[in-house]
C-alpha cells in the first residue's frame, strides 16, 4: 500500500467517525420512574420521621408526669424509657414488657374495628387506595390502667381520626399497671 492510500483510509475512517454526530443518551421510563416512587418513599419516610418526633416532643411537654413511662413497640423491639419529669420512679422491665404485651393484645383486639375506620378513610381519600400505610399509634393509660389520651400518625383525614378516637377509647389494661404511655405501628392495607 503506497503512503497516499494509507493517508486517505485514515482521513476517511475520521470523517466517518465525525459524520456518527453526537451520542444522545435517554432515560429509561421504567428507570425513571422507579427514580421517582424511591423520591416520594424518601419523602413520605421523612414526614413520617417528623411527625413522630413532634409527636415525642408535644408528649413530653403535655404529658410527662414523674410517674410516666414510655414504652416504644418496633416490630419486636421494646424500648422502655421513664419521662423527663423529676423523680421518676425506676423502670420495672418486667412490668412494662408485661403491660406492652396487654397493649399490643388490644390493638389486636381492636384491629377489626381499626381496618373499619381506614375503610370509611378510603372511601373519602382515593389517593390511599394503592397504599399500604404504616400507622403509628400512641396511648397513654393511667396507673389504674383507664384509657387517658391517643393519638396516631399520619392523619388520614377529620373522619379517620375521628373514628380512630372512639376505637381507641374503649382500650383498658389491667388495674395493676403502672402510667405509661405506649407506641406501636400498625400497617393498614387496602382490602
Amino acid at each position: 500500500m503506497t503512503r497516499t492510500s494509507i493517508v486517505t483510509l485514515v482521513l476517511g475512517a475520521s470523517l466517518f467517525a465525525a459524520c456518527k454526530g453526537e451520542t444522545v443518551v435517554k432515560d429509561n421510563p421504567q428507570t425513571a420512574e422507579e427514580l421517582a416512587t424511591c423520591k416520594k418513599n424518601l419523602e413520605e419516610k421523612d414526614k413520617l420521621i417528623k411527625a413522630e418526633e413532634e409527636e415525642n416532643a408535644r408528649m413530653m411537654r403535655e404529658k410527662g408526669s414523674g410517674a410516666e413511662i414510655v414504652v416504644s413497640i418496633e416490630g419486636n423491639a421494646l424500648t422502655v424509657k421513664p419521662s423527663t419529669g423529676g423523680g421518676n420512679p425506676p423502670v420495672d422491665e418486667k412490668a412494662a414488657a408485661a403491660a406492652s404485651k396487654e397493649f399490643l393484645d388490644v390493638v389486636a383486639k381492636s384491629r377489626g374495628a381499626i381496618q373499619k375506620c381506614y375503610e370509611q378513610a378510603l372511601k373519602k381519600n382515593t389517593g390511599l387506595q394503592a397504599r399500604t400505610i404504616t400507622l403509628t399509634v400512641s396511648a397513654s393509660f393511667s396507673q389504674s390502667g383507664g384509657y387517658r389520651d391517643s393519638s396516631f400518625a399520619p392523619s388520614l383525614g377529620d373522619t379517620f381520626d375521628a373514628c380512630i378516637k372512639t376505637v381507641a377509647t374503649r382500650w383498658a389494661l389491667p388495674t395493676n399497671s403502672p402510667a405509661m404511655t405506649f407506641k406501636a405501628q400498625v400497617s393498614l392495607t387496602p382490602s
